[in-house]
């Protein structure tokens, strides 16, 4: 209470303060005024005169009480304004009128006084005017230059890096100082708006070396990943904490003038090494476009892209559907403004009488299966709630697509149904199963995209690393072997609808993931990122493989083969192994007496009926959970 009480008093101190200097510099710039207009009309005059002191004091305590009028004494010196002026000006006038109406009544004013008022009057304005705007001009034309401007220097020279420089030359918030460009397609020596250009990336890498360089923009949108890699692990060896920027590829395909508005900071995404991938808007528009579009898991990480993506294909209608409510208002609220209303519906498609209200009521033609179970730890836990949403949940959808008339069903698979170790990936092969088992039973053409692990998801290592990067570490990674397959969510997303678009029925697709990435090396990539050293500023621990959790993920079954598909980076996984629909119902009528009789031990074999490279013992000794049959199986 006490601290509240002298910080009150410390304000009204303060401001009062401030009015007495304001007082005290208008008074004084008055006078000088006064002083002025009566040096510069005495020449004049027909008659000796002295100096009016009470006519000055008067049009002193005029001007005064105009200027408090008008509230000069109550505004912020540090930015006065051209609105403050303006009631300068006001306030000025104000009591140089008084001043003259006053003479007039009371001391026989002449032309001299009027003369005399006038040019006090705008002496008074420039005095005072100049005082109140002085500490604004001290701050922005003396201070502010003498900030120091970021050293920077820019990689890329063609017409990205030309703009980039202008707009700093131009503009003097950014606080750059560009000191020289780099660019091995063009010829050293070469001025660019005053800048030189220096040499290439070779001669970039010594010039940080030898000077000190604060920030790097990248203004090169067709660099290849693999080669802004290469230059952000040098830069960094060479000066950790060094700023770097990147101007996005998505910029050099439109029309905008692009500025230092457009750069951004460095991400993981654009060190992966894979390159963007390349999509026929034209065909998943026609196959979007105009429809009745059901997503499921439409608040999670893959069900919210393609909600995105879909939006902007201007479908008759889009249905978003989760159990997570707060998702789901996060993505209806995001998507206002485009143009279409995105109707969110809270269910689970677990429930199947509620999703036949659903499918009755909105009809859709095409929907998008992503909502699932997919915490690998998790599902090792609860194997029956993987079983009732991941496998009941993809069959009742399933049924209900056939029985609606939907024309196309996508469900979003994964790497981990193949060879899958965990409970996860298995109810995901099982899914896969369901879908080829309908297809050619309905007017419905059902499809499954397989892909890897997408960057930023929800439960993805790249979030988790980055909170424990700013807890001061360390970085925990299960193995310094793991390997993961990695793509952003926007691209896996669209290659999702480009292979839903293209499917005929009946198929899996699989995604080209590009190369794997060691989770030790992305951990010590993002450790950079950050400006610190890996295990120096860092450490990076090892936890040991959790449950279900492989070493490396694959893409296809060892028995399975791909075929090639008009797509580049899209396969058709030739699928060794399908269920005839009867024979795969009822392993899953089995699979859910066992969890409505509470035997949920018995889960994993029948999960092992159903898919035959399931392999889960050694998991459940890891867990802890092996029964006494299973350790002797395992032995034996």
């Amino acid at each position: 209470m006490e601290i509240e009480s002298y910080k009150v008093r410390y304000k009204y101190i303060n401001k009062f303060t401030r009015g007495l200097i304001f007082l005290a510099g208008d008074t004084f710039a008055i006078v000088l005024s006064a002083v002025v207009a009566f040096l510069i009309l005495s020449p004049f005059s027909s008659i000796t005169r002295s100096f009016p002191l009470l006519y000055t004091l008067l049009f002193t305590g005029s001007v005064l009480s105009g200027l408090a009028m008008f509230r000069m004494y109550l505004v912020n010196w540090r930015y006065t304004s051209l609105r403050e002026m303006v009631r300068i000006v006001n306030g000025v006038g104000v009591g140089a009128l008084f001043t003259v109406l006053i003479a007039e009544l009371f001391l026989s004013a002449a032309n001299f006084e009027y003369a005399f008022t006038a040019l006090a009057s705008i002496n008074a304005l420039l005095l005072i005017g100049g005082f109140r705007i002085s500490k604004r001009l001290y701050i922005e034309l003396i201070l502010a230059p003498r900030k120091r401007a970021k050293h920077t220097i820019i990689f890329g020279a063609e017409s990205e890096g030309e703009q980039i420089l202008r707009d700093i030359l131009k503009n003097d918030q950014w606080n750059l100082a560009v000191h020289g460009l780099f660019d091995d397609r063009i010829m050293p020596g070469l001025l660019l708006h005053e800048a030189r250009i220096l040499g290439g990336k070779d001669k970039m890498f010594e010039y940080i070396a030898a000077n000190p360089v604060e920030q790097l923009i990248v203004a090169f949108p067709e660099i290849p990943k693999k080669d802004l890699k290469q230059i952000i692990d040098k830069v960094k060896e060479i000066r950790p904490s060094m700023d770097i920027k990147i101007l996005p590829s998505f910029h050099s395909l439109t029309d905008d003038p692009v500025g230092v508005k457009n750069i951004r900071d460095i991400s993981i995404e654009d060190i992966l090494g894979r390159e963007p991938v390349k999509i026929d808007m034209e065909t998943i528009r026609d196959s979007v476009s105009g429809k009745t579009v059901l997503v499921t898991g439409g608040g999670g990480s893959i069900g919210s892209e393609l909600v995105r993506q879909c939006a902007n294909l201007k479908p008759a209608k889009l249905v978003a559907l989760d159990v997570d409510e707060t998702e789901l208002f996060h993505i209806e609220n995001e998507l206002k403004g485009v143009g279409i209303d995105i109707v969110p519906c809270v269910a689970s498609v677990a429930d199947y009488n509620k999703m036949d209200q659903i499918f009755a009521m909105i009809q859709p033609d095409v929907v998008f299966h992503a909502a699932a179970y997919k915490h690998v730890p998790m599902m090792e836990s609860f194997p029956e709630e993987a079983v009732k949403v991941n496998v009941g949940g993809t069959r009742n959808l399933a049924d209900l697509a056939c029985r609606h008339m939907v024309d196309k069903f996508v469900m979003v698979s994964t790497d981990k149904a193949v060879n899958p170790t965990n409970v996860m990936g298995a109810t995901k092969r099982v899914a896969e199963e369901i879908c080829m088992s309908y297809n050619g039973t309905c007017v419905t053409k059902f499809v499954s995209v397989r892909f890897g692990n997408v960057l930023g998801s929800r439960g993805s290592v790249v979030p988790l690393f980055i909170e424990q990067i700013k807890n001061g570490g360390p970085i925990t990674v299960t193995d310094p072997d793991m390997k993961r397959y990695f793509m952003t969510i926007p691209e896996a997303v669209l290659l999702v609808m480009q292979a839903g678009a293209m499917g005929d029925g009946g198929e899996v697709f699989v995604l080209d993931m590009g190369e794997p990435v060691k989770i030790l090396d992305m951990a010590r990539d993002l450790i950079r990122l950050h400006g610190l050293e890996p295990d120096k500023d860092i450490k990076i621990e090892y936890s040991g493989l959790r449950p279900g959790e492989k070493l490396f993920e694959e893409l296809l079954n060892a028995e399975e083969g791909v075929n090639k598909t008009e797509h580049v980076e899209i396969f058709k996984a030739i699928c060794s192994r399908k269920l005839k629909k009867d024979d795969l119902d009822a392993h899953i009528e089995k699979l859910f007496d066992l969890i409505h009789e509470g035997r949920t031990d018995g889960v994993r074999n029948r999960l092992q009926a159903i898919v035959p490279t399931y392999t889960f013992r050694r998991e459940l000794k890891k867990m802890g959970m092996l029964s006494e049959p299973d350790k002797e199986a395992l032995l034996g």
